[in-house]
Order: C-alpha cells, then structure tokens, then sequence
C-alpha cells in the first residue's frame, strides 16, 4: 500500500486527491494546509467523489505543519502544493525525512532555493517527481515518434489568460508572474519535444492592467530561444484578457520541423506533412492520471522510468523561465544557468 501526504489543499492538490483515491493499493493518509478548514473541504470533495463511485469514504488527520504531519504519520510519499514563494523549507524537511517528493509546478521563484533543493534530492536518493502533466499526453507520444531524427527549424509556444482571483498571483515578489506560474507548461513543452535551451533574449511589461489594484508582474512578455540543436524558438504570453474579453488558441505550440509541422492546443492536435497529408495526433487518454500512476508506480516498484520530469529536469524548466524574466529586466540576452 502506498500511503501519500498532501503539503497544500487547494485546487490542484484535490485534484490529485480525487485522482489517487480512486487507484489501487493507494491510501491518502494525510493533509497539511495553514487554513485547516482547507483540509476538510477537500476531505469532503474526495468523499464526495468516492460515494458517488460507490466506495467507503475516507478519514484522513490534518495538520497545520509539515515537520509535526511527517514526525506523526508514515508516508511513502508528499505531494507539494504550494504558492512560488513558499517553496524551500518544507521540500527540505521531506527530503531529510527521506520520503518521496512530488511538486507541482512551478517549482519555486529563487534560483538558489531550488537548486538547493535538487542537490538535497539527489543526495537523499528518493523518487522525485514535477506536475508537467501534458508530457503524459498520447499527443505528445506521438509527436514525439514524428519529431525523431527530423531536424527542428523553429517551436512557438504561447498562452493568453486572464488574472485568476488568488492575489498573491498578481504580485512579481510571490507569483514571479505568468510565465513561471503558468506558461512554464508551454516552456517545459518545448523544452520536451525540441530539447534543451541555451539562451533567451525577453522583453515584458505591464501594458494594459495598468489599473488593476495590486498588480505589479508583466502582462504581456515576449521572448526568443536558441536551442541547443541550433533550433530557434519564440514565447509569448500575455494575463491581460479580463472583463469578458476572449481569444481563439488560448494555449498553443507549433513546431516547425523538415517536411513536417506540428499544431498542439486545446482538444486538438495534428500533423501536417509535406505533400499535403494530415495526421490528427490521439486525443483522449487521461494525461495527469498517467502522471500520477508513474509517481505511485516508481513508490511501489522503485522503477522511476515512468516519471518524465523530476526535479533535475522540472530545474532545466524553471532555469528557461527565470532567465526569460532576467533578461527582461536586463535588456539583454541570457543565458540559461545564469543568475
């Protein structure tokens, strides 16, 4: 039996909750949040679920810390589901607790934390794991297959939204904006199918929620890519669609590669290839069940092969995010690694 912790009971962490509830040989054994009334509502979802599915529902304990939730109940593992700015110390007390770690992205907003804390990761020896779900996408299977041995000329990847009601989104300090905490899915994508990024070149700005009350990130940021294939790529998001405002391909990739072009958004994706075939790339297969299932499997197992971004490689992500913000500030181009 696989007996998982939940740092943070938000939306996402209920999420997976419901998720994992529903898997064999899988028990959720206990919840930590700083609001405990956080722990009960997404107890009660869960239960919610699990009736409906015409399972027994659960009790889980709840705790306020995570240092007195890992000294009080054994667990195989701990999802973390925190703001940006959060993260650090309470990665640190399960990795010294020796426990599984699973992060939801992004990973943190500091360089230097989380760094430090994938040294600690590496050095502790425990299965890791980043909630890039879309990697697990039949998709991206199969545009992966397709990507093989064809070299890569150019990858867009961009991603138009509106301020979601959390305030600490709005604000540069605890978010570090939308391209870390959001459009890190686009980058990690990219970063996924085309290969490792050596430099960015960014500019951002806040344009048009000028009048947004607590607001002090970028709205709009733009950014160019060179690859290590030689590969160049472009980046582009803005958080400024508010008041009703939308827009066709809210999230959406584009690689361009010999004799073949990728289109990736929404429910649908195809290939289209020189001489006029097109392939629809598979759609349906749940995508963060895949990755849940790989973070239980590598528990179970001790195979790890499943896991497609741990925290080594979830790092090489938020690095290409941080350095978009960098250069941003700087006005100058930058290269991943740095800062």
């Amino acid at each position: 039996m696989v007996r998982l912790g939940f740092v943070g009971t938000g939306g996402r962490a209920t999420a997976e909750m419901r998720e994992l509830a529903t898997m064999p040989d899988v028990t959720l054994a206990a919840f930590c949040d700083i609001v405990p009334e956080k722990c009960a509502a997404a107890l009660d979802l869960v239960n919610a679920s699990l009736v409906q599915a015409g399972t027994p529902p659960i009790r889980v304990p709840f705790f306020k810390e995570a240092g007195e939730m890992l000294a009080a109940v054994e667990l195989d593992g701990v999802y973390v589901s925190l703001p940006p700015f959060v993260h650090g110390p309470i990665e640190h007390a399960i990795l010294d607790a020796r426990r599984a770690l699973f992060v939801e992205k992004p990973i943190g907003l500091d360089m230097t934390v989380t760094r430090e804390i994938e040294a600690h990761a590496r050095e502790a020896g425990v299965v890791t794991c980043v909630g890039y779900q879309l990697r697990y996408s039949p998709a991206i299977d199969r545009a992966r297959e397709l990507l093989a041995g064809r070299p890569i000329g150019m990858a867009v990847a961009t991603r138009f939204g509106g301020v979601p009601p959390t305030p600490w989104w709005r604000v540069q300090r605890q978010s570090g904006g939308m391209l870390i905490e959001q459009h890190t899915h686009g980058v990690d994508l990219l970063r996924c199918l085309v290969g490792e990024v050596e430099s960015v070149y960014a500019q951002a700005d806040t344009r048009l929620l000028t009048d947004m009350a607590g607001l002090d990130i970028a709205d709009v940021n733009a950014a160019t890519l060179r690859f290590a294939s030689g590969a160049v790529g472009l980046v582009g998001n803005s958080c400024a669609l508010v008041g009703g405002l939308r827009a066709p391909g809210l999230a959406a990739t584009a690689i361009l590669a010999k004799g073949l072009i990728l289109q990736l958004g929404g429910r649908e994706a195809t290939a289209n290839f020189e001489g006029g075939r097109t392939e629809a790339l598979p759609s349906g297969g749940n995508a963060n069940r895949r990755l849940n299932e790989a973070f239980v499997h590598a528990l179970r197992t001790g195979d790890r092969s499943r896991i497609r971004s741990d925290y080594s490689d979830g790092l090489r992500s938020f690095e290409v995010t941080y350095a978009c913000h960098l250069s941003a500030t700087r006005n100058a181009p930058v290269r991943i690694g740095q800062g």
